[in-house]
C-alpha cells in the first residue's frame, strides 16, 4: 500500500516546497508519494508573527482541500496551524520544529538552535521551553540571515555552530529553517556534531505512526472543529471538508 505524505509549505516560495519535499522522499521507504503543497497566498517567507499567523491559516487551508492524504508534515520550523491541522484530520500530523527538537534530544544532552533573524529568537526559546526542553537548549543563536537567503548561510552556520560547541557546550546544532535541511549532513562534517533538521526526521516520524497504525485522536482537545458557520468564507465542519 502506497504511504502518501502531504508536505505543507505554507509560505509561497515554490523552490522552498521542492527542496524539502525531495529530501523528504530521499529519506522515505521506495514507493512512497510525497504531495507536495505550497500556499496559494501569504509571505515568501515566515519572519514575523503576522507571518505565522497568516501562514498557519493557510496550513489550515491545504489540509481541508486534501483531506485524503495518510499523514501530513507542516514544512516550516514554527509549525504554524500545527494544532489546528491535527483538528481538521484523523491522520497523523508532525511538525517540523517538534520532530528537530525531539531528534536532537535524542542524540545530545545539550543543544544550541540556529535560527535567521534576532527578531525570531523569543519564539524558539519558547518553544523549546514548551517541548520541556529548555534545561538542555544552551541558546537559540541568530545568523542576521533572512530566509530568503538562506543559501549563503552554510559559512556562517559553520561559524556560529562552531562557537555554540566550543563556548556553550552544544553536543548538536538544530537549523531553525526547513529550507537549510539540505545542507546538514555536510555541516555535520564541518562542526563535528549531529546537526538536526526537521524535514527528514519528520517525515519518517509521519511515515512511522501510519505504520504503526496511529492517527490523530479525535477524542477532546483534537476533535473536529465545532459545526460553526464561517463569514466570506467556506467553513471547516465537522470533518474538515468544505
Amino acid at each position: 500500500m502506497t504511504f502518501r505524505l502531504g508536505l505543507l509549505n505554507p509560505n509561497t516560495t515554490l523552490e522552498h516546497t521542492e527542496s524539502m519535499a525531495a529530501l523528504a522522499l530521499s529519506v522515505l521507504p521506495e514507493g512512497t508519494d510525497v504531495v507536495a503543497l505550497t500556499a496559494e497566498r501569504g509571505p515568501e517567507t515566515i519572519e514575523s508573527e503576522v507571518d505565522h499567523s497568516v501562514a498557519g491559516a493557510e496550513i489550515a487551508a491545504l489540509v481541508r482541500t486534501h483531506p485524503d492524504l495518510d499523514a501530513y508534515l507542516v514544512a516550516c520550523f514554527d509549525d504554524p496551524g500545527l494544532e489546528a491541522a491535527r483538528e481538521l484530520t484523523a491522520a497523523p500530523v508532525v511538525g517540523i520544529g517538534e520532530s528537530a527538537y525531539r531528534a536532537a534530544s535524542l542524540v545530545a544532552a545539550r543543544f544550541a538552535v540556529i535560527t535567521t533573524l534576532a527578531r525570531g529568537v523569543p519564539a524558539l526559546e519558547d518553544a523549546v521551553a514548551s517541548h520541556g526542553l529548555a534545561s538542555r537548549c544552551v541558546g537559540v543563536l541568530p545568523l542576521a540571515i533572512s530566509v530568503a537567503e538562506h543559501e549563503r548561510a552554510a559559512d556562517a552556520i559553520v561559524s556560529v555552530g562552531r562557537r555554540a560547541v566550543a563556548e556553550r557546550g552544544a553536543e548538536a546544532l538544530v537549523l531553525a529553517c526547513g529550507p537549510m535541511g539540505t545542507t546538514a549532513r555536510a555541516l555535520q562534517e564541518e562542526v563535528g556534531v549531529p546537526v538536526v533538521e526537521g524535514v527528514a526526521f519528520g517525515a519518517l516520524t509521519a511515515w512511522s505512526l501510519w505504520r504503526s497504525g496511529l492517527g490523530t485522536s479525535k477524542a477532546g482537545a483534537y476533535g473536529y472543529p465545532e459545526p460553526i458557520p464561517y463569514a466570506g468564507m467556506p467553513d471547516f465542519g465537522r470533518t474538515g471538508v468544505a
